[in-house]
């Protein structure tokens, strides 16, 4: 009879968790990858705290490169809460009193796995490799 230690237990938690993260990812739409993989290509870069703003400008980029339509800022904000939902990245309501508002966005996976799952997406064959030409400005 086989004993099960605590380190088989946390390999097993973890792996769960990674079978989770990688069928959430892989059943994104690609407007909701695009995003996503805006959040991985500013983190990769060292961009410091990634804003809204700052996000749509990347995700532009991402839909010219990739020949996708390009969404509304007002969508995108929609698709970061429900990527945040689903616990693929973290967004945080920043208040400026009357400098509005924006959300801080980062990344809640392992980058490196969930870039390997959208790279099988044909539609973002493009971003394969891809680097950033937008430089976001630090808060």
């Amino acid at each position: 009879m086989a004993v099960v230690t605590d380190s088989d237990v946390i390999r097993a938690k973890n792996k769960i968790e990674l079978d989770c993260v990688t069928e959430a990812v892989r059943t994104l739409p690609v407007q909701s990858k695009l995003v996503l993989m805006g959040v991985m290509l500013n983190e990769e870069r060292g961009n410091g705290k990634l804003t809204t703003g700052d996000l749509y400008e990347t995700y532009k980029e991402l839909c010219q490169c990739t020949s996708m339509a390009i969404l509304t800022q007002r969508r995108i904000t929609d698709l970061i809460s429900e990527l945040d939902m689903l616990g693929l990245i973290h967004a945080r309501v920043k208040s400026f009193g009357r400098g509005g508002r924006t959300k801080e966005i980062e990344l809640s996976v392992h980058p490196t796995e969930a870039r390997r799952i959208m790279e099988e997406d044909e539609m973002l064959l493009n971003l394969k490799n891809y680097k950033l030409r937008f430089q976001t400005t630090l808060l």
